[in-house]
């Protein structure tokens, strides 16, 4: 008889048996939208190396630069909401759409102070503040995910 353990160890879960994500491909899209937006942020620091000024950048300007912040800001904040219904990964969620959210409002309204030709330190603040939450909400999110693998491992075990 095979065990559980070892269809996990070589992959081969089925849907609804014990070790089965019960998130799926919303953990692999909450980290994909963390891991663009981080490359956004490596990006943008790269180009801020390479463009010392003290010229306020025009806001069409800052859509190429700043493509992987918003683009990874808005992923995470889609993987959130697809957590919101959930059962146990519903904070998870409500932190990833908040965090993603926070980010986006940072971004959008540093273009905006852009667009007038100045610039204001807390609106790059407030994409690092969101991405704060979004670590929150991995780490929660994950240490549900364990919660739940490990409960449904002890409930199908056989013996005593």
């Amino acid at each position: 008889m095979e065990s559980t353990g070892m269809r996990v160890a070589v992959g081969q879960r089925t849907p609804g048996s014990p070790g089965t994500d019960p998130l799926g491909w919303r953990r692999y899209l909450a980290f994909a939208g963390v891991v663009i937006y981080l490359f956004g942020q490596a990006y943008d620091t790269y180009w801020h190396a390479r463009n010392v000024s003290f010229i306020v950048e025009p806001p069409s300007s800052l859509w190429t630069i700043h493509l992987g912040i918003w683009l990874g800001a808005a992923v995470t904040a889609a993987a959130g909401a697809t957590q919101l219904r959930l059962s146990g990964f519903r904070v998870a969620g409500v932190l990833l759409v908040v965090g993603g959210g926070v980010e986006l409002a940072g971004f959008f309204l540093d273009m905006w102070k852009h667009s007038q030709e100045t610039s204001l330190d807390f609106y790059h603040d407030l994409v690092w503040y969101g991405f704060g939450v979004v670590v929150v909400a991995m780490v929660r999110l994950e240490a549900m995910r364990r919660n739940r693998l490990g409960a449904a491992h002890r409930v199908n075990r056989p013996g005593p």
